[in-house]
């Protein structure tokens, strides 16, 4: 390998992180809201049924 293919490689591998936490982050907010829909869907069935 060159210089500047490491180089490439290293620029690479250090962008990699913060779009990783970036997933990880949408993806508990898609999750997040996902499970209170789902809370509050319980909580009016359990009003509507007593």
């Amino acid at each position: 390998m060159t210089s500047t293919e490491i180089q490439q490689v290293s620029e690479l591998i250090a962008f990699h992180p913060p779009i990783a936490i970036g997933c990880v982050c949408i993806f508990m907010y898609i999750r997040s809201r996902f499970l209170q829909s789902k809370s509050q869907e319980v909580v009016l069935t359990k009003k509507i049924s007593t």
